[in-house]
């Protein structure tokens, strides 16, 4: 029996129309996982205190529609929520809620702006269906950012970068050959990313409390993972190379932006959050 896995997906009313992309392709990728024991959580986040909807044009109804309708398909397995409340306050809490139910072995995390190839979720099922223990399996990625990602970047693409648009097309006819699962030497992975995670290393690890609804718990498990391996735990991270995702930086801005008001609290719940960072930590090495 294969193992089974949660999506997670996060969603704000100004991401909706990345969400609605999103599930276009996903639901192609679903039908080629006919084998395997799939799951989405897809949150839409309605707080009231992250969105003033009696100043904006457009109302919760109209993102609960096109929310609802992503999931009225025979055979798409979900535990989806709409939050009208202040229950909700990020992509972080959702996580850190996900990890704790029992009944799943494994989690992977995407955003609504990450863009995948249709076999992408199938191959990544697949190389999983080989691990034990407390495992993270990244897709590969083009040459982005610093060279600490090197290590995640598709063997075909580090020689040189290419332009968000070319990426982007790129993305569903990319020839996929030479398949490989690569253990890299280090822990290094992007939260969001379609990056996937056995149940023990986020029981292992943990997202603090602390964080609240919107933090750096990529950065926090990155460090965690490194003191734990000095310490002798078995944490190991795998990169499926031969195909890779994208970032929609393109498409990325709503049409939708300026019939909604928003309350941008992001940047003051990340910053506080990370305030936490270091005593988060010292606490986490001291436990183990």
């Amino acid at each position: 029996m294969s193992k089974k896995t949660l999506v997670c997906i996060h969603v704000m009313p100004h991401e909706i129309e990345m969400f609605q992309s999103f599930m276009i392709r996903y639901r192609e990728s679903l039908s080629y996982c006919q084998n395997y024991d799939v799951t989405i959580k897809a949150t839409l986040n309605l707080n009231p205190k992250l969105i003033d909807w009696e100043n904006s044009e457009l109302k919760q109804d109209y993102f609960m529609d096109i929310f609802s309708s992503q999931f009225h398909f025979k055979g798409l397995k979900n535990i989806n929520q709409i939050i009208l409340d202040d229950s909700l306050w990020g992509t972080t809490q959702q996580k850190r809620e996900s990890i704790k139910i029992d009944y799943f072995d494994q989690f992977i995390f995407v955003d609504t702006d990450i863009v995948t190839h249709p076999h992408q979720l199938s191959y990544q099922l697949q190389a999983s269906e080989k691990l034990s223990g407390k495992y993270i399996l990244s897709p590969s990625i083009p040459k982005w950012w610093d060279t600490s990602w090197d290590y995640l970047v598709n063997s075909n693409m580090k020689e040189m970068e290419f332009s968000s648009q070319e990426v982007l097309d790129s993305i569903p006819t990319q020839p996929i050959s030479n398949l490989t699962i690569k253990q890299i030497p280090t822990i290094k992975f992007g939260c969001g990313m379609h990056t996937l995670y056995s149940k023990e290393f986020w029981q292992f690890v943990g997202i603090p409390e602390s964080f609240g609804g919107y933090g750096p718990e990529d950065s926090y498990g990155m460090y965690a993972s490194t003191i734990a391996i000095k310490k002798g735990y078995d944490i190991k991270q795998f990169v499926l190379d031969g195909i890779y995702i994208t970032e929609d930086w393109i498409n990325r801005e709503a049409t939708i932006k300026d019939k909604i008001k928003r309350h941008d609290l992001k940047t003051d719940f990340y910053k506080e959050a990370s305030s936490k960072m270091q005593s988060e930590l010292i606490s986490f090495a001291q436990r183990i």
